[in-house]
């Protein structure tokens, strides 16, 4: 069986790797000239922003070359993160981080590889966009998780990994081979774990992507992955046979010889299985040769194993017993120095556990914390500006009602002194007509018509003038009044963007930080009370999220500004049935025949938006709907549940909230409930009259 291949292919992915590190090592040569010219310059922040440049572009060449230039390429990348961050370069800091981890998994330091992928995950959260390179430490992790034999983990992180670059339109062949590399180690993990039908899935995938790159070395690898798999797990020695010579033939029209020689291993289980002895000797001590070559002691040990298998098939045990001898000394050896290289190892890890959970908790306390003052620090912000709108509502009313009364006043005086003067001159004109009649009555009796007559043009002309002025104010008054609720209604929109807004940038990013941190968390690990804890936090967390987007989405939707009322509605319907056990359903027949403006819509938003939290605060429902229809001259809207009912409810502030919309819009407000009957709510207003904003919201 072929077990060492996979460790080969990692350090021979391209024909050209000596020609690309002399490639490497002029670039660094190169970087290390400019780098010494810069020191003697003057420093600005042209020379700074070029000394992180030739210091990322130092490390990321040492990065490229065998493990034995790691130490050094440490070195810069510690200069490359203190110049970074002497400059507050939150950039070139994350890339940093990403080098370091790469050089400790070059010198087998997974603890400390695993400890720097963690601080570059961090860092990468702390910014306020979604991070490009999440992909990056998704692999790395899976990269990690995989040398320290924790194959589930390195599943889960890769499958990320694979999710994010598939879903990239126009991937270039650097990003299909790493896909590809992805599929390979995800199928190694597999196959270890016993999963066979996922491996065999995940190796063809690494054919598909090597195939996409166009890459004949890439293939061939894939091809002998294909073929090592039919040995190892299937047993089907023609059909690995057909991959393993076609990635054979690629090597030799490539003349990539170091790929051939990964084969070797592989044809011999090959002719062990087809029951070939000479053959499958034949490749066993050319593998033998290369291990010798290499100072590879693990695929020497299976050469070693495979001669003496061969040995017994060739019917030759004393041959058999000398290369058995040769496998048992050396398989000493190899266990001796891997069990020192696992006690060491163990102990790592127990640290970066005990690291990693005293971070978690820490920050899991800092965040708790951190949420509660946040939260009491918006209630009482809100307290304090509802209580100032209540005030400054308050005092209009007021000033409105005294301007009113002193107007109804001032009326009453001006009539009042009207009558009064008028009594006095008819009192005068009839002593005056009294004395006109002793001398003449006929005279008198025309001019006391005449006078009559005068005198109901007199009030006439004064009521009509009184009438013209009361007119006049009254319509001063409703502009007044109109201006008012414009400004309530503009102050209510900003306010609510403004709570969305903070909700969803501030709580949001928050909880959604809380979540990502504690996906990195093994709660396999924890002790079984540990685990519930965390499963609670985790729920709670995930609840959480879902809340603040529901109210964040609902509190002053972007679609009710740009498309109106039925767009709204149905966007709302459409998140709830998303997020919530109770299935809403939504007619908006009547608000097609209908044109409402933009205060009406906005009353009516609100209302539907405080009966459906109702309905999921405490209905208990399974099913509920909202129906519009349009009768006569009205608007009529029908809310329903099935839930439990409520035969003497308490009218509370959202139901208060409700009426007061609807008589802010001259309508009726009809609400019918009965234990296990469900509630229904019956709302009709008026189509034909303007509708003013007047309660808050």
């Amino acid at each position: 069986m072929k077990k060492y291949l996979y460790i080969l292919t990692l350090f021979c992915l391209t024909p050209y790797f000596v020609q690309a590190q002399v490639s490497n090592l002029s670039e660094i040569v190169e970087s290390k000239q400019r780098l010494t010219e810069l020191a003697k310059a003057k420093p600005s922040f042209v020379n700074d922003t070029l000394e992180l440049f030739y210091l990322n572009k130092i490390c990321k060449n040492y990065s490229l070359l065998t493990r034995v230039s790691a130490d050094t390429g440490l070195y810069f990348t510690q200069k490359l993160y203190d110049k970074a961050l002497s400059l507050k370069n939150n950039v070139y800091q994350l890339r940093a981080l990403f080098l370091f981890s790469n050089f400790y998994i070059k010198k087998s330091l997974y603890t400390k590889a695993l400890e720097a992928n963690l601080s570059t995950l961090r860092k990468c959260e702390e910014g306020n966009t979604v991070c490009d390179d999440i992909w990056k430490i998704n692999l790395r992790f899976g990269q990690i998780y995989y040398n320290i034999k924790e194959y589930e983990k390195t599943i889960e992180f890769l499958r990320k990994a694979i999710d994010y670059l598939a879903a990239k339109p126009n991937l270039s062949t650097d990003l299909q081979l790493q896909i590809a590399e992805a599929y390979r180690i995800s199928g190694i993990s597999a196959q270890l774990l016993g999963q066979k039908r996922v491996a065999k899935s995940m190796f063809l995938n690494v054919l598909k992507y090597c195939e996409l790159s166009k890459n004949d070395v890439q293939i061939a690898f894939a091809q002998s992955v294909m073929g090592d798999y039919y040995l190892d797990v299937e047993q089907n020695a023609d059909e690995a046979q057909k991959y393993l010579d076609e990635a054979d033939k690629l090597f030799s029209n490539k003349g990539y010889w170091q790929g051939k020689a990964s084969l070797y291993s592989s044809y011999v289980s090959l002719f062990k299985l087809k029951k070939d002895p000479t053959n499958a000797e034949k490749y066993a001590k050319l593998t033998l040769s290369n291990a010798n070559e290499s100072k590879n002691n693990a695929v020497k040990l299976q050469a070693l194993i495979d001669l003496s298998d061969i040995g017994l098939m060739q019917n030759n045990p004393q041959k058999a017993l000398m290369f058995y001898k040769e496998a048992i000394a050396l398989r000493d050896s190899i266990q001796k120095n891997q069990k020192l290289n696992e006690l060491v190892e163990i102990q790592k890890r127990y640290d970066l556990e005990k690291m990693q959970i005293r971070y978690e908790n820490e920050k899991l306390i800092q965040q708790k914390t951190t949420d509660f003052l946040q939260k009491q620090y918006e209630i009482t912000k809100l307290k304090s500006e509802k209580l100032a709108q209540d005030f400054a509502l308050e005092a209009i009313s007021r000033k409105l009602e005294k301007e009113h009364a002193l107007a109804t006043e001032q009326a009453l005086k001006i009539e009042t002194d009207k009558q009064k003067n008028e009594q006095e001159r008819l009192s005068k004109q009839i002593k005056v007509n009294d004395l006109s009649n002793k001398l003449k009555l006929e005279n008198q009796q025309q001019k006391s018509l005449l006078i009559i007559v005068g005198l109901i043009s007199l009030l006439g002309i004064s009521a009509i003038i009184y009438s013209f002025i009361l007119r006049k104010k009254n319509k001063e008054l409703l502009a007044k009044n109109h201006e008012i609720q414009e400004a309530l209604l503009k102050g209510q929109t900003i306010e609510r963007k403004r709570v969305a807004s903070e909700l969803h940038d501030n709580v949001g990013s928050l909880l959604s930080a809380v979540r990502v941190s504690l996906l990195t968390l093994n709660s396999e690990k924890l002790p079984n009370h540990d685990q519930k804890v965390y499963a609670q936090i985790q729920e709670m967390v995930e609840n959480a999220c879902r809340e603040v987007r529901l109210i964040s989405h609902n509190l002053l939707p972007e679609e009710l500004e740009k498309y109106g009322l039925e767009v709204a509605l149905e966007k709302m319907v459409e998140r709830l049935n998303f997020s919530t056990p109770i299935e809403f359903t939504l007619n908006t027949k009547g608000l097609k025949e209908n044109y409402l403006d933009r205060k009406a819509a906005f009353h009516l938003y609100s209302i539907c938006l405080e009966l459906i939290n109702n309905i999921l605060k405490h209905s208990e429902a399974t099913d509920a709907a909202m129906t519009f229809r349009k009768k006569d001259e009205s608007l009529e809207l029908f809310v329903r549940d099935n839930g439990k009912g409520l035969q003497n409810y308490m009218k509370g502030k959202g139901l208060t909230s409700v009426e007061e919309r609807v008589e802010a819009m001259n309508g009726i407000l009809n609400i019918e409930s009965e234990i296990g009957e469900g509630t229904r709510t019956h709302i009709s207003v008026p189509i034909t009259q303007p509708v003013y904003a007047s309660s808050q919201i």
